[in-house]
């Protein structure tokens, strides 16, 4: 059963879940991209025009970002900038932060990890592991709103 108190959290501005992080702007984190989904992404990049199957894979039954050519779809190879930049997703937000095994850590491959304040990872636990239940449900949401799934691998 999902907490509607994390589903809430995450009805708020998307802003709020940015890590502080001196980005290079490298595209290094889009390529062979597996971020998760939640709901509320999914429903933000419709809004723009996208279709669902434009952008969502569901690999091993988790929703994904889609990848073409080994990149996020919203990758501009050209600029190494993200198309949808104001509207990424919350896990794109959260990185470089990446959590395993009840751990939260800083993605050691990301150029700019050192930018990343040590008092982020306790501030940003909460908000990383209710995104990590969100996007265990999305699957099943995605039945219920849709009634089908997109491409599943």
């Amino acid at each position: 059963m999902i907490d509607f108190k994390i589903w809430k959290l995450f009805e708020n501005d998307p802003k709020m879940f940015e890590v502080p992080v001196k980005c290079k702007k490298c595209g290094r984190c889009c390529i062979g991209t597996e971020m998760e989904l939640i709901p509320h992404d999914i429903e933000r990049i419709l809004k723009l025009g996208y279709r669902i199957e434009d952008f969502v894979i569901v690999k091993r039954g988790i929703v994904r970002l889609k990848c073409v050519d080994n990149r996020c779809v919203f990758l501009d190879p050209e600029t190494k900038l993200c198309r949808i930049y104001e509207h990424r997703p919350i896990g794109c937000r959260l990185y470089p932060l990446q959590y395993s095994d009840g751990e939260i850590y800083v993605d050691p491959d990301c150029p700019a990890a050192d930018t990343v304040p040590a008092e982020a990872l306790e501030k940003f636990l909460p908000i990383v592991e209710a995104f990590v239940k969100l996007s265990m449900i999305t699957r099943e949401w995605l039945l219920l709103k849709f009634g089908k799934l997109p491409e599943e691998r």
